[in-house]
């Protein structure tokens, strides 16, 4: 059984395009799938041109995608959806840019739908994109999690973002985010005990079916400096955290240790692959993930109705042009994708 495989290129003014082209060949070795490319062609073969990479993009329509069941195509040739301005010319101004992010990230939502409605398994890499720029046309555009949620109904304790890294020496790092894309203050607020286990659990129940190990234990970190000094630098601790942690050894029935810096999580899990680190808020997560693992991060979004994976990094778009862009977490992303659905597979 072939997997779609869904690539929306992302946002124009930064290096999605670029590693786009940089992994056109990667992505066809996997023999599990059936690659779509869903962008703005015309961006897509002025950077080939640029870099002097041969591509002979097949433009199709959504209709015809599905009726695929294996295709074969030759070396630089694959399927791609266009994404054209709906008026106007093309500009690369950072307005057009964000246009085209959004207008593609619509298009790939409507062919995931279709292909679910047909029941054809499909898998999404999403190429990083700039949230200022699409919200200049949806101000509440926070980020593809929360934009997938809203797209198929999914509740917001159902999602997920499970962040994986691998280091210089191949350790690999399991990494859950309670709280995403909110500000510093907001995160005690959001702290729901339901809304915490079902994250959890839902993490490590994905992490079981789809992946080569099962996880064992469970770091919970702590929110506050010192796990809150009992209460003297913080209440977290001794309150929500303290009865999600309860919760989540009931519903998992796996060891959980609280409360933990989060310096000593990271540092357990660099010994052990069958270990999650939950962290409280998104810094927690990738301040200690980014320094360990450089660019070598996938983003996975458990809970939608989909796998979905992005390069764990944003648009970069001070290295934009530059021939700089960093292919490791593209290459990682669609290195998961294939464990994934070989384990479901077999």
């Amino acid at each position: 059984m072939k997997y779609r495989l869904l690539v929306s290129c992302g946002e124009p003014l930064g290096v999605s395009y670029e590693l786009i082209l940089k992994t056109i060949k990667v992505v066809k070795e996997q023999k599990k799938f059936i690659p779509i490319y869903i962008g703005n062609q015309s961006w897509l073969k002025l950077l080939a041109s640029k870099y002097k990479i041969k591509i002979q993009p097949l433009v199709v329509n959504e209709k015809t995608v599905t009726q695929f069941e294996s295709v074969t195509l030759p070396e630089n040739t694959f399927l791609f959806i266009d994404v054209s301005p709906k008026k106007g010319k093309i500009n690369y101004t950072d307005s057009f840019s964000g246009l085209i992010a959004l207008h593609t990230l619509e298009k790939l939502t409507g062919i995931i739908k279709k292909f679910i409605e047909l029941q054809k398994p499909v898998v999404v890499l999403t190429m990083p994109v700039s949230k200022c720029n699409i919200m200049k046309f949806n101000s509440k555009f926070l980020g593809h999690t929360e934009y997938f949620a809203e797209k198929f109904n999914v509740k917001k304790q159902n999602i997920a973002m499970l962040m994986e890294g691998i280091d210089k020496e191949e350790n690999l790092y399991r990494v859950l985010m309670l709280t995403r894309h909110i500000p510093l203050c907001s995160v005690s607020g959001n702290l729901n005990v339901k809304e915490i286990s079902k994250q959890v659990t839902n993490v490590v129940n994905f992490v079981d079916k789809y992946e080569n190990v099962k996880i064992k234990k469970i770091l919970f970190c702590n929110i506050n400096p010192h796990s809150g000094e009992q209460g003297y630098v913080g209440y977290e601790e001794r309150t929500v955290l303290s009865k999600s942690v309860a919760l989540i050894r009931r519903l998992t029935k796996k060891e959980v240790v609280f409360p933990i810096q989060a310096s000593d999580a990271f540092y357990y899990a660099r010994r052990s692959k069958e270990v999650l680190v939950v962290t409280t808020y998104h810094d927690q997560a990738m301040i200690p993930l980014k320094l360990l693992c450089m660019y070598n991060l996938v983003n996975v979004t458990v809970g939608l109705p989909f796998i979905r994976v992005s390069p764990g990094h944003g648009t970069a778009s001070d290295i934009y042009l530059k021939d700089k862009a960093d292919v490791s977490a593209t290459k990682l992303c669609i290195q998961k994708l294939s464990e994934f659905v070989n384990n479901v597979s077999n």
